[in-house]
């Protein structure tokens, strides 16, 4: 008999579905002969047929006056069936202007109530929604329109200092050449045939969106028959190395894993423990975590979702946490770091607020900042999560009954029905506890790069394994830890070292609040350990005094050689991903400033 077999006959029904998660992982563990680094989420809970449109339908029909979706910095506030009328409007004018199954839409602007529409009717349709970086200039957005043979662009006519007109003039300078409400024709995005500017103006060569809007009045659509293993979803990657890549994403997998984090957060129909949860979402929406916990699992949990902010901004969020009583918080630890910045300088009068959870993902957390949350935010747990965009996104992820030690020490347990192992150079399981690359296999893994058929073959093997490019260590229950990127592995005389070891000493300074760590090339050690480091507000410290409170506590190889203190932060993507290349290449430069 195996072991899904006994565990169906287990009488486990008085248990929390987290416990009987955690009985059943730990009997299947148990009776494993192998001592490689392999584990399986194995669940009871079977992977649903799901698609975007179709989970939306079903909740608008049960809960049509629940509230979705609040945008704070636009003032609109829309309950399910209020997101459904817009959706059919979209879905109306798409139509109009000839959009077919499995065209690409583009949409180029900042968190809006406008993008939730977008990923919504695209879905509907059986559209492919092409997220693009708001960010972007005109190199960056030829090369994402062309690859991804973007049909249909939904942008802005201002952000910021970006204008979004002159940007697209850039890349080609007739595209304006012909009247406002008629079909794009370019020789440079030959693909691209309309463009809607969501302002009140009028330009020529494109539609404003009331306008676009106004074209599908009078117009019928039909829903198609969209299957869930189908694309809906192109997120770029962060394009830390090179250019940014389309990740390819589908129906199943996106929702399987929004249900799955939700579902280990214990959230069913928008309550856990007698409390209708409120997501503060201050992550781009063009991101695969905003995407997935800011929109989809709200969805899928009949949930209530805030937008802050257009970007992220620290005082909108806390304001947001404060007075909209949000109960769930997520981002990448530099978020949670700004965020705690300007809520820990309010008077304790302000500091009212209803947070349950924390959940920080795109990059380790370290401990300094995990006990941080904790005395912070008291009535508040601060969770892990661990993914990738090419995994929909999250593959590990923290109980919400795990110790503040087992959160501290690892990124979480297994997902449900994910296999992860972790191999050498020469592609050999190693043993548990032993660093080497990290592997996923299962329903949440991409459809592959749109375009890049190389690019996929080099990235999911033949036997479907997704090799993610992350120095990762598993453990025999189920857990595992993020040591780092190979390509950011040090190796100095020899020594491999790696940085997020020597990044949490670092912090345990008294005076420090952030940490990089990067290796430079040298001559004689192949490679020498580099520092950047952001100080505290008001204390002051020097490359000197931290070499001196390194010194005896870490061994003397990992004690960084150059240590920078940063006084203007980090150089970001725009997904709040420290560029470690580019820290690297300034450092080299200051370096040979002084020689």
């Amino acid at each position: 008999m195996t072991n899904c077999s006994l565990f169906k006959i287990m009488n486990l029904k008085g248990l929390s579905a987290i416990n009987r998660y955690k009985i059943h992982h730990r009997f299947s563990r148990n009776n494993h002969w192998s001592k490689h680094s392999y584990v399986c989420g194995a669940s009871s809970d079977p992977l649903k047929a799901y698609t975007v449109g179709g989970v939306f339908n079903d909740v608008v029909q049960q809960t049509p006056d629940r509230e979705f979706l609040v945008s704070r910095h636009e003032n609109k506030r829309y309950t399910f069936a209020a997101m459904d009328s817009e959706v059919d409007k979209l879905c109306r004018s798409f139509n109009a202007v000839g959009l077919k199954r499995g065209d690409r839409v583009g949409i180029w602007m900042p968190n809006c109530a406008l993008y939730f529409t977008a990923i919504i009717a695209t879905a509907r349709l059986g559209l492919i929604l092409v997220n693009i970086n708001p960010a972007y200039q005109s190199d960056e957005l030829k090369h994402t329109l062309t690859l991804a043979e973007v049909k249909c662009l939904l942008t802005l006519e201002k952000f910021k200092t970006q204008n979004y007109p002159e940007i697209l003039e850039k890349v080609d300078p007739d595209i304006w050449n012909r009247p406002c409400n008629t079909p794009v024709k370019s020789k440079v995005m030959p693909t691209l045939k309309s463009v809607i500017f969501d302002s009140e103006n009028h330009i020529n060569g494109a539609y404003n969106l009331q306008t676009f809007l106004d074209l599908g009045f009078n117009s019928n659509y039909s829903i198609p028959n969209v299957q869930p293993d189908e694309g809906c979803i192109i997120q770029f990657t962060s394009g830390t190395t090179g250019k940014p890549k389309a990740a390819l994403l589908n129906h199943f997998g996106l929702m399987n894993n929004a249900y799955s984090i939700m579902k280990r957060l214990g959230i069913y129909d928008g309550i856990s423990k007698g409390i209708l949860h409120k997501f503060c979402n201050p992550m781009p929406l063009f991101h695969a975590s905003g995407l997935s916990i800011g929109a989809l699992g709200p969805m899928i949990t009949k949930s209530t979702v805030v937008l802050p902010s257009a970007h992220f901004e620290p005082k909108a969020a806390v304001d947001v946490l404060t007075k909209e009583k949000c109960t769930i918080l997520f981002g990448t630890p530099t978020v949670f770091v700004d965020i705690m910045s300007v809520f820990e300088n309010l008077s304790p009068t302000l500091q009212d607020n209803d947070l349950k959870f924390g959940l920080s993902g795109g990059a380790t957390c370290s401990p300094i900042l995990m006990t941080k949350f904790n005395n912070m935010f008291p009535r508040a747990k601060i969770l892990s999560l661990f993914g990738m965009t090419e995994t929909s996104p999250c593959s590990f992820q923290s109980f919400t009954d795990d110790s503040d030690e087992r959160v501290k020490s690892t990124m979480g347990f297994i997902q449900d029905h994910v296999e992860a192992k972790v191999v050498d150079t020469n592609g050999n399981m190693v043993p548990f506890g032993t660093p080497g690359e990290l592997l996923i296999r299962g329903y949440l893994v991409m459809n592959g790069y749109f375009n890049d058929e190389e690019k996929t073959k080099e990235t999911i093997d033949s036997n479907g394994w997704l090799h993610t490019g992350d120095q990762f260590v598993l453990y025999e229950d189920g857990y595992g830890n993020h040591v780092g990127r190979l390509k950011e592995m040090i190796i100095r005389g020899g020594e491999n070292l790696f940085p997020k070891e020597i990044e949490y000493f670092l912090e345990s300074h008294p005076s420090i609040s952030q940490v990089q760590v990067y290796g430079i090339p040298d001559d004689r050690m192949g490679e020498e350990v580099c520092a950047s480091v952001i100080v505290k507000e008001g204390a002051a410290v020097t490359e000197a005094d931290i070499k001196a409170y390194s010194k005896g506590k870490i061994s003397h190889f990992k004690i960084p050689k150059y240590i920078f203190i940063e006084k203007d932060g980090f150089p970001m993507t725009a997904t709040g991903k420290v560029q470690k290349n580019r820290l690297s290449e300034i450092a080299m430069q200051r370096i040979s400033s002084l020689t």
